[in-house]
């Protein structure tokens, strides 16, 4: 019978390795054959204690770990993404208020030119396609205005995908992992990512849908500042699930911020009619947005539970909690609170207009 003995050069306890063949180096490994009690000796394994003390240390310890060396906490892989999304949310909001404050102090110091370019619109050449854009974009209100951008963001971002030569600045920036070379940045930028037709189909159908009613009562500023908000929150929930389950695997797309609007809208308006994308065109059918959202957290919920592979459960569910939080609690908190004491201390440092 063959077993094998490895050691560990200069530390004088044994070495754990989980390949033996490749991983460890030919000189740590020495093969013991056990044999018979013979007359000479009484303890079989003596000899194999002598071989191992005459074993001459060496500094090379390549792909070895000690058995007592403890591994870090895997709490330390979501420092640097928890800082981050607090960072990207203290921003966003801060942001946005004092976008909106220069909007309104633009507004007011330009009022007669702004007046004249909405009574004389310019729409470009005649007959061309860019009269045509125009007339189509000055048609959209606020909210149609932003998502269309934000629409437009997710296409440029789904092109890149289909550049061979950016594949691996995609995976790195452009999809989030806990234990990728770029945990943070990725955290942000993969919320503009889709790599499937379906997939960004999907997310932008329903992010054009939510965001005209939404921007309605909120303004473009909050919306924009909740919408990413939403997405990091949601991608660091996705990084506390994984490594929790230390699982590997990227996660990408929008649909943890899109799952904070519709979070929001349930919220709302609990008694309004929603229908599922494309089903209602086979299958006509409605329900109430209250029952919506209750079915969407249970549906993550189990997914998590039973550890469903299909979509990142844990990010869509952070993002729903996160709109239900914001709507309840949060939008008094963060924008009515501190929204105009924010405005006043911006003025005072931009002065008089």
């Amino acid at each position: 019978m063959l077993s094998f003995v490895e050691v560990g050069q200069g530390s004088g306890y044994p070495i754990v390795n989980s390949d033996l063949s490749q991983s460890v180096p030919l000189h740590h490994r020495i093969c013991l054959c056990t044999t018979t009690t013979t007359s000479r000796s009484t303890k079989p394994w003596m000899p194999a204690l002598n071989i191992i003390r005459n074993i001459k240390t060496k500094p090379a310890r390549t792909g070895l770990t000690s058995i007592h060396k403890h591994e870090p906490s895997r709490i330390t892989y979501l420092i640097k993404p928890f800082g981050f999304t607090v960072l990207v949310g203290v921003s966003s909001f801060c942001g946005t208020i004092i976008w909106q404050y220069e909007t309104l102090r633009s507004y007011f110091q330009n009022a007669q030119k702004q007046a004249a370019l909405y009574r004389h619109k310019f729409y470009g050449k005649a007959g061309s396609f860019r009269h045509s854009m125009n007339v189509w974009w000055n048609q959209l209100n606020p909210g149609r205005r932003l998502a269309a951008q934000l629409i437009a963001a997710n296409c440029a971002v789904f092109v890149l995908w289909k550049v061979p030569r950016l594949q691996g600045v995609m995976h790195n920036y452009f999809t989030c992992s806990p234990f990728s070379k770029t945990p943070c940045l990725s955290m942000l930028l993969s919320v503009f990512s889709q790599r499937s037709l379906i997939h960004l189909t999907c997310n932008m159908v329903v992010l054009w849908s939510f965001s005209e009613p939404i921007t309605r009562t909120w303004g473009r500023e909050q919306f924009i500042a909740f919408f990413l908000t939403a997405g990091v929150i949601s991608s660091f929930t996705s990084y506390a699930y994984k490594v929790a389950k230390f699982s590997t695997v990227p996660s990408l797309g929008a649909s943890g911020a899109i799952l904070g609007l519709i979070g929001v809208i349930c919220c709302q308006y609990p008694n309004s009619r929603l229908s599922i994308l494309l089903v209602d065109q086979i299958y006509p059918h409605s329900f109430s947005a209250d029952s919506a959202m209750k079915g969407l957290i249970m549906f993550d919920v189990m997914g998590i539970l039973f550890g469903w592979t299909m979509f990142d459960h844990a990010a869509h569910l952070g993002g729903m909690l996160f709109g239900i939080w914001y709507e309840k609690y949060g939008k008094a908190l963060i924008w009515k609170r501190w929204r105009e004491p924010m405005m006043k201390r911006w003025h005072d440092l931009r002065g008089e207009p």
